[in-house]
């Protein structure tokens, strides 16, 4: 599972929340899609717990925001977060 953030407005930490809090708000006003609303807090709860924001933003501009970039937040095959900027993986976050 892909999931889209948009950083044509703040950086990749203000979205992960901003779809964080979606994504929680949306599980507990809905019965739809329970299985997948889970599986994407999953994913944005670990990278707001694990990942240096900070450190991410210094090393990859993209994610300090106010650009086109296309930026993904995604699980490997080994269940780890990554980034995927412009079809780039980071990994190792």
């Amino acid at each position: 599972m892909n999931i889209k953030l948009n950083l044509s407005q703040h950086c990749v930490e203000t979205e992960i929340k901003k779809c964080y809090n979606q994504c929680v708000s949306q599980y507990f006003s809905s019965d739809k899609n329970k299985d997948q609303l889970e599986e994407q807090i999953e994913i944005l709860k670990t990278a707001l717990e694990q990942f240096d924001f900070r450190r991410l933003r210094s090393k990859h501009p993209e994610l300090g925001g106010h650009n086109d970039a296309e930026v993904f937040l995604a699980k490997d095959l080994q269940c780890h977060i990554i980034v995927i900027i412009n079809n780039r993986i980071l990994a190792g976050l």
